[in-house]
């Protein structure tokens, strides 16, 4: 190894590109690839990771790095050579695909205090220059980061870590906006004969934590102060006086605490067992291979997942267990931690920054073999992955809407297929991509036709919400009368009724209450928003638009109606009608604080909600047997969403929320309320027949070219001023036009339009999309596009790139 390094260093910021820096020489055993260095950055210092090594630089007047900041990589080549493919496909800086890995709270810069040991007193005089001088700042206490300043020409860190190793200085941490491990103090009776009567006239409350010391053994300070009050000033004279010996020691947190652990109770059938054998012939061999577990609502996915589970642990390897949202880690955290204690951690940005640093140590550590999470536990660093689930594949929310655009279910599977894992994605509603590449054989599809214990599917009755004019009573409500029969029969019966509101993806478009008609674009068929301000209705993929009119140009009727309501107005609608039952909500002004999912989840299972009222966030995952009556109440609206895949969600959340029913030993029924029956998507719903709706799906989506059969590529400017942003996103289409003319082929243009929020967090939001059917094209134009715009350098505009983007938000 040459005596001076030359190492690349990915910066976690929006900067596309590496940054040289020289190694000086006390330094060069240290550095290595994937591990976090302390760079000078600007008129800073910043952490960054070791990409690569240079033999020499490309540029004159390279700066060293300042410090190495891990005594292991927290991350290989194989990984970095993965985590550059991530950088390729979404064209994101390499820097901010590595923050993904290497979380915000685990960095360690200016949260870290050092204090002078006894033994550091005594070799103050006797430590070499630099040493002696870190000693002598340490005397009253110092930062790293006032450090850092202090002896910034020299390896600070290593002289840390030394002077710590020898026990010169002592190490507390005192968190600023960061997270690190939580150091409490303990207490504990000096000796045998401490007695507790002798303070009792003099010190009772000094006499108090004698006994509870007495009684307890050693106790935290914590506990002491909940149990006993102000303690603080008593327990420092009992120290004093060499009564009771207190020690500081690190304490896991435990995200686990509001977490029901719970066994599984069924053995499996005939069907999962099969779908166990497939999964786990795949885990022997040792080779990428790709699953699709498509199996109806109930059908028993979670035990086919935890028996191929426990044969990978038996194999030594670890498992990564995604889900698609925050609420839903409790189901498969619950079952595992039971058949697994101790070996489970979860991780999502749910918790707080303390207990995702204790659970990523942990992780790193290789004292985990189970992640459970959402899309970011892709990334957690368990030693030796061999399978990784993702449950419920289709849910958006499985792509990242900033930062790094990356879908966590597209990153999995190329995650094995880098490293020769096993991947089960698992639906009962598959999203399109992924099922057609099942029948195209890039997937191998294992069917689960039956639910548990032969359990009957739900009845799915649809409510033509056209006819309301006919009935009297409760006119403008939300319930209708059909409904409100099945709930008063429900709750006569006992049982608990859950009622769906569908929000996700929501926007405001226009419908006919005689006939259903929507207004759709007639070149992109997606519905047209309804901008009320300006009496359009407007696509936001092509910017297409149409005046509001006054009729149906389909009836000619006059009842035209803007969609949407909210949880709140289902909420006093139900109050109203059933006063003597116990409502509770779940949607996200209820479940603000922590631990407010779990709950209200609990209080279901425990039969102590007689009625659930939620959106998306109940409609899936969530196995409550009491539920035999489940209401979708406005089925219509993501039908309307501005979107090609608006049906296929319609689809996908009227299945899982009615899923919800029926799951015990009683029939369940599920009543969906619309005003347009004759869609396909609540037929095929009605029918439980996901196939014929794909089949009539996937013909559309071949006909405008849509996925899976061409690749999107979203462009969006923004900015304070929308003339700017305007004159950005036109200036960005005459850019991709000129190399359309140069002859790009495969590639064509829609847009650009205002996004479907126009205006958000004060930013004024245009964008266009650039489709192909060649990934590799695309991409190289996308890549030309956006550099010959930067040169243009159009002031107080931003452009981001959405590769394969999901929605039009």
């Amino acid at each position: 190894m040459p005596q001076k390094l030359f190492i690349d260093v990915a910066i976690e910021l929006p900067i596309d590109k590496l940054f040289t820096y020289s190694v000086p020489d006390a330094l060069s055993g240290q550095a290595d690839i994937g591990k976090r260095v302390l760079v000078p950055f600007r008129r800073g210092f910043v952490t960054g990771y070791t990409a690569g090594f240079k033999r020499k630089p490309d540029i004159d007047g390279v700066k060293d790095i300042v410090d190495v900041l891990d005594e292991e990589p927290l991350f290989d080549d194989k990984r970095l050579k993965f985590f550059k493919w991530i950088s390729s496909y979404y064209l994101a800086p390499l820097g901010e695909v590595l923050g993904l890995a290497c979380p915000g709270y685990i960095n360690i810069k200016s949260r870290r205090h050092f204090y002078l040991t006894d033994e550091g007193k005594k070799m103050l005089d006797h430590e070499k220059e630099v040493s002696g001088n870190l000693l002598r700042a340490a005397e009253g206490g110092v930062s790293l980061a006032a450090l850092i300043k202090r002896f910034k020409r020299h390896a600070t860190y290593s002289l840390v870590n030394d002077l710590l190793r020898r026990g010169l200085i002592r190490e507390e941490l005192q968190l600023k906006g960061g997270s690190g491990p939580r150091i409490e103090r303990f207490v504990t009776v000096s000796g045998e004969d401490v007695n507790a009567e002798d303070l009792r006239k003099k010190a009772p409350i000094q006499a108090k934590i004698i006994s509870c010391l007495i009684e307890n053994g050693e106790t935290s300070v914590k506990v002491l102060r909940k149990k006993l009050g102000g303690i603080d000033q008593p327990l420092k004279r009992l120290e004093e006086k060499r009564l009771v010996v207190i020690s500081k020691r690190e304490v896991e947190r435990d995200p686990f605490a509001s977490i029901q652990r719970k066994p599984t109770t069924h053995e499996p059938n005939k069907e999962q067992k099969a779908a166990v054998r497939e999964i786990i012939s795949a885990i022997k061999n040792r080779r990428f291979a790709s699953f699709l577990l498509y199996g109806v609502t109930g059908s028993g996915k979670t035990l086919v997942y935890i028996k191929a589970i426990e044969e990978v642990l038996a194999s030594g390897k670890g498992v990564i267990f995604l889900v698609p949202e925050i609420s839903l880690t409790p189901w498969p955290a619950g079952y595992l931690s039971h058949i697994f204690p101790g070996r489970v951690a979860i991780m999502h940005s749910g918790l707080s920054e303390g207990e995702r640093f204790d659970q990523w140590r942990r992780i790193r550590d290789g004292d985990i073999d189970i992640v459970v999470g959402a899309r970011s536990a892709l990334f957690a660093p368990l030693k030796n992955p061999g399978l990784i689930i993702v449950d419920e594949e289709h849910e958006r929310s499985y792509k990242q809407e900033d930062g790094v655009r990356y879908n966590a279910r597209d990153v999995a599977l190329m995650m094995g297929k880098s490293f020769g894992l096993t991947v089960v994605l698992g639906s009962a509603t598959p999203s399109i991509e992924a099922f057609y590449n099942s029948k195209i054989g890039k997937i191998k599809a294992i069917h689960l036709t039956k639910r548990v214990e032969n359990r009957p599917m739900p009845i799915i009755d649809i409510v033509d919400m056209r006819k309301r004019r006919q009935v009297k009573r409760a006119e403008n409500g939300v319930i209708s009368e059909r409904l409100k029969m099945e709930m008063e029969e429900a709750l006569a019966k006992g049982n608990q009724v859950m009622l769906f509101l569908n929000r996700r993806g929501f926007s405001s478009f226009l419908l006919c209450k005689e006939c259903g008609y929507t207004f759709r674009c007639r070149n992109c068929s997606v519905s047209l928003t309804m901008h009320k301000k300006r009496r359009i209705l407007l696509c936001h993929y092509c910017d297409f638009s149409l005046p509001i009119p006054d009729t149906c140009p389909d009836c000619r009727g006059y009842s035209l109606v803007d969609i949407g309501l909210g949880t709140e107005r289902v909420e006093d609608e139900v109050r109203r009608f059933f006063p003597g039952a116990r409502v509770a909500r779940m949607d996200s002004d209820t479940t603000r604080k922590k631990g407010s999912h779990s709950r209200i989840i609990d209080a279901v299972e425990k039969r102590d909600v007689d009625i659930l009222i939620g959106t998306q966030m109940i409609a899936k995952g969530h196995h409550f047997p009491s539920v035999t009556l489940v209401g979708i109440i406005s089925g219509d609206t993501s039908v309307g969403i501005p979107d090609f895949r608006g049906s296929e969600r319609t689809f996908q959340i009227i299945t899982q929320a009615g899923g919800r029913s029926g799951r015990g030993k009683q029939s369940g029924k599920v009543i969906i309320q619309t005003y347009d029956p004759e869609n396909q998507c609540f037929k095929k719903a009605k029918e439980h027949d996901y196939e014929g709706f794909f089949k009539d799906e996937i013909v559309m989506r071949k006909e405008v070219v849509y996925p899976p059969f061409s690749r999107i590529v979203c462009l969006r400017v923004e900015g304070n001023k929308e003339e700017r942003v305007v004159e950005a996103i036109t200036a960005l289409r005459k850019v991709a036009e000129g190399f359309l003319k140069k002859g790009a082929k495969g590639i064509s243009i829609l847009g650009p339009a205002p996004a479907f929020l126009a205006r958000l967090k004060g930013k004024y939001r245009w964008q266009m999309l650039i489709k192909g059917e060649n990934i590799r094209e695309l991409h190289d134009f996308v890549i030309k596009t956006r550099a010959a715009f930067d040169k243009g350098r159009y002031q107080g505009t931003v452009l981001s790139v959405d590769v394969d983007p999901v929605g039009m938000n």
